[in-house]
């Protein structure tokens, strides 16, 4: 899985973006949706959410146009 940039070290979570964009694509995220353990609303984007990233140097040009350094 790919950890959501706002999870902390040893307590990462999930991309909401990631689930949102490619998770439909990932054979756990698939399994984990099967046995319920991941909603499957969770593999669509929320309707006020931001525009999504297609490929995930855009996630990291994002990132460093962000940081605060």
């Amino acid at each position: 899985m790919f950890a959501c940039h706002q999870s902390r070290e040893g307590e990462e979570f999930a991309c909401a973006g990631w689930l949102a964009t490619v998770g439909h694509a990932h054979p756990r995220i698939r399994h984990l949706v099967s046995k319920g353990q991941i909603p499957e609303h969770a593999l669509k984007p929320g309707v006020d959410w931001p525009e999504l990233h297609s490929a995930y140097h855009e996630v990291l040009d994002k990132l460093r146009e962000t940081s605060i350094e």
